[in-house]
């Protein structure tokens, strides 16, 4: 817990935890009313297209350039006919810009319906027409690819589109306050829909609301790392609920953060490296492609804290970040950093379960640890939704407030999603009989098996610690010798351009996955390039295409060198993909 030393004080904090009436709808306006420092710039957003930005100045933005910014906005929105209730589309590559946005549309009551500006945009259109979007803000080039999307749709209305910059020049401060502004929420209004990664599908579209979406972030107002001597650095989809969720804390805990854009692991290196923060978060993947030599010294010195969230950060990628830095212990500072992983999704609201690694840590295997205070209650579930005993896997089901209430254009999914009480994450794992838990797959990519189901997850901790990739997925093919029934296969990915033998890698796969007592593989493909194992917005791995394309490798064998099939089966060639 931080008491003192912080950014906001322990009696600003006091009066923002007590306040009832504050929740994610209107978290700017209690900052702002309870800061004293409302002039200090604590958001910094660079141009990362600008090849000097490490170089110069990074611009900041107080709490009170924020205000005038979102009051302009708000007016605009309310011109074009914005109410409570109404929904306003997003999609924007500038994170600064997104999230003043947001907090416009939710101070007039209405709810931001953020799009991932990576999301194909024939999908982006469908998604803001099933969630009602009124109208649509973002960056010119995706809304005339929505708009051409809706053009070859017959009999569609589609909402009208207006360009963020051109918003952000006619904009105009209001002659006289706005009337009924900001809004004063009372209960559960919806604030927000942010989609789901889509890694299984189509993308779904769970609702946010004003408290539940808030649930646990109380909490975490005193218990969130916001020293004076913090600093934050972003790296998460600002569209994603997860980006949202930080940066309001950011802006209630007065933490001076850098937001990044379209951030990868050179780009986050070259932040670490300029803006020295003291917490790193980021989706799994951009955090696994940061290269720990290429941050100086004294950058690596001030981090104590990576964050990363979702359901792939494994051995291989937090070893080499946990050995930079230092932490602080009861006992004082300790070598090396802590990677904290949570598991959580879009529906959850925020992380539910998380693990603290530090360059000591012995227990992975996609250990998830404990729950959050803010769950209720966890448990392991069978299909009929009965709870399992430790020791056994089955489904994962959560009662807590900060979950989802549903999807907005789904209701039969919103019904399938809860169990005996329980909200259905869609992830499979057990607990220990100490109460520890672990991850071992979402639903839909077990393994099923002849024998029974194989869960791919702690095999990918085998697969990457063994042959050292960048990135692995283990995903279900098709068995020759069983119809219906599938067999585990690698798809692993390196980025440095080395000739490898996949046989020597599926056999050095299959030794480590022997001496953890773990299903073999049969078979392995070697990725040589991101394309071939491909990635969805988030950066999640995209396993339902990977099980398309290889489904019948095991049958066929391959025909061009990049896939080494297990001796067991009819022989076949070793095949390389492009």
């Amino acid at each position: 817990m931080f008491l003192h030393g912080t950014h906001r004080t322990a009696g600003q904090r006091l009066r923002l935890a007590a306040d009832r009436r504050l929740g994610a709808g209107n978290f700017f306006w209690h900052a702002w009313r309870v800061a004293d420092d409302r002039d200090r710039p604590i958001l910094f957003h660079p141009d990362v297209t600008d090849p000097s930005w490490a170089s110069r100045e990074l611009p900041g933005h107080s709490l009170d350039d924020m205000r005038l910014a979102v009051i302009k906005y708000a007016h605009w929105y309310r011109q074009q006919g914005i109410r409570a209730g109404s929904h306003v589309g997003l999609m924007t590559r500038d994170g600064l810009a997104g999230l003043l946005h947001h907090i416009a549309v939710t101070s007039l009551g209405a709810a931001a319906v953020h799009c991932n500006p990576k999301m194909p945009l024939r999908t982006a259109a469908e998604y803001f027409l099933r969630t009602d979007a009124a109208l649509v803000v973002g960056d010119a080039d995706l809304l005339a690819g929505c708009a051409r999307a809706w053009d070859a749709t017959d009999g569609v209305k589609a909402p009208p589109v207006y360009g963020i910059r051109l918003v952000a020049e006619t904009a105009t401060r209001p002659d006289r306050p706005l009337a009924d502004f900001p809004h004063r929420y009372t209960g559960d209004e919806l604030i927000m829909i942010s989609h789901s990664s889509g890694t299984t599908g189509r993308p779904k579209a769970p609702v946010f609301h004003h408290r539940s979406f808030f649930a646990g972030k109380r909490e975490r107002l005193w218990t969130f790392p916001s020293l004076k001597t913090d600093r934050l650095l972003t790296a998460l989809p600002h569209s994603h609920s997860a980006g949202i969720s930080y940066l309001s804390m950011a802006v209630l805990l007065g933490i001076p953060t850098l937001l990044l854009d379209d951030a990868d692991g050179a780009r986050v290196t070259e932040a670490v490296n300029t803006f020295h923060p003291t917490v790193v978060l980021g989706f799994p993947l951009t955090l696994a492609t940061i290269d720990p030599g290429a941050i100086t010294p004294d950058a690596a010195a001030r981090v104590h804290t990576w964050n990363g969230m979702g359901d792939a950060s494994h051995e291989r990628h937090i070893r080499p970040l946990v050995a930079l830095g230092s932490h602080p212990t009861r006992k004082g500072r300790a070598a090396g950093s802590v990677y904290v992983d949570g598991l959580g999704s879009s529906e959850m609201g925020m992380v539910l379960f998380k693990q603290a690694h530090t360059r000591d840590s012995e227990l992975y295997g996609r250990v998830i640890g404990r729950p959050a205070r803010v769950v209720r209650r966890a448990a392991v579930l069978d299909a009929a939704g009965r709870e399992l005993p430790p020791g056994q896997a089955g489904m994962l089901g959560v009662r807590t407030p900060s979950v989802t209430l549903g999807y907005w254009d789904d209701p039969d999914l919103s019904r399938q999603s809860r169990s005996n009480g329980y909200f259905l994450t869609g992830d499979i794992v057990r607990r220990d009989d100490a109460g520890v838990w672990y991850h071992l797959d979402r639903t839909p990519d077990v393994i099923r098996t002849a024998q029974g189901p194989v869960y791919s997850l702690p095999l990918e901790e085998v697969v990457l610690m063994a042959t050292q990739a960048l990135d692995a997925a283990v995903i279900a093919v098709d068995d020759p010798q069983d119809p219906g029934s599938s067999r585990p296969l690698a798809v692993v990915h390196y980025a440095d351009g080395v000739q490898r033998s996949p046989r020597d890698l599926l056999d050095v796969c299959n030794t480590a996955l022997a001496r953890h007592g773990l299903a073999r593989l049969d078979g392995l493909v070697l990725a040589n390039d991101r394309a071939g194992l491909p990635v969805g917005v988030t950066g999640k791995v995209l396993k339902r295409v990977l099980r398309e394309r290889h489904r019948n490798v095991l049958h066929t064998g391959g025909d061009d060198g990049e896939v080494a099939v297990g001796t067991e089966l009819p022989d076949a060639p070793v095949r390389q993909t492009d």
